[in-house]
This record gives structure tokens, sequence and C-alpha cells, in this order.
């Protein structure tokens, strides 16, 4: 084989290489960062929301406001669904714990649509459903916030 022949096939491997890892990280990574992306925008939601969800004096908090925060934790729970719906063997990753659990997420889901209900609810059960909910986001996410 000559030089030119053996540089040729070195170098077409080396891109054909490259752009292979560079695709498999995409198709990869890529979603594994979506949906960490979304479970800090769910702590952002969190901190940014707790006023809202945590009144319980009528009137105190717009209607507006309740509307908006509540349309943006039922966000938030489906945008959590669907990112971990596009990582590629998502079984796979959740044993290397790379990932969070399939259970964990569908629990900190469900939770977020309970928050989400629970917004403007100013009855004296509201505020202890409010608490559950989000101690078990803060949990099955393990989000270290106050």
């Amino acid at each position: 084989m000559s030089e030119i022949l053996k540089i040729f096939l070195t170098s077409s491997l080396t891109i054909i290489g490259g752009v292979t890892v560079y695709a498999l990280s995409q198709i990869v990574v890529g979603p594994i960062f979506e949906q960490r992306k979304i479970i800090g925008e769910i702590a952002d939601a969190l901190i940014f929301y707790a006023n809202v969800y945590s009144s319980r004096i009528p009137g105190l908090t717009s209607k507006g406001k309740i509307d908006e925060a509540s349309k943006r934790l039922r966000q938030l729970a489906a945008l959590l669904q669907s990112k971990t719906h596009l990582i590629p063997w998502y079984g796979v990753f959740e044993r290397l714990r790379i990932v969070h659990k399939s259970a964990a997420i569908e629990d900190a889901s469900a939770a977020l649509i309970g928050l989400s209900n629970s917004v403007g609810d100013s009855s004296p059960q509201s505020s202890e459903h409010v608490r559950g909910y989000v101690n078990k986001i803060k949990e099955r996410l393990n989000l270290r916030i106050t």
C-alpha cells in the first residue's frame, strides 16, 4: 500500500470517527442536558412562585399571577416528561445513575401537576397538600433549595 493511500485512509477514518462520536454525543448527551435544564427550571419556578402557591389569604395574590404560576408549573411537568422520553437507552443511564430514576421523574411530574392544581386554593387542607407536593418534587429531583 502506498504512503498516500495510508495517509488518505488514516485521515478518512479519523474524520468518520470524529463525526460518529460527535453525532452520538448529540443524540445522547443533548437530551440528558435538556432534562437537567428542565430540572433547573423547576427549581427556579419553585423559588419564584413560592409566594403564589403558599399564599392562603384570598385576594392577596392577583388572579393573573395565580394563573401564570399554575400554567408554568403544569408546563414544567409536561416538559419534564417529554424531555425524559427523548433520552435513548434511558434504562441503561438510569442503572449507571447518570439520570434520575423514571419513577422519580413520574412522581415529580405528578407532584408538579398537583401543585399546579393547588395554586390559589385557600382552603386549610390545601396548605398541607402544597407542602407535600413541594417536598416530593424536591426529594424526587434531588433539589437543594429552601
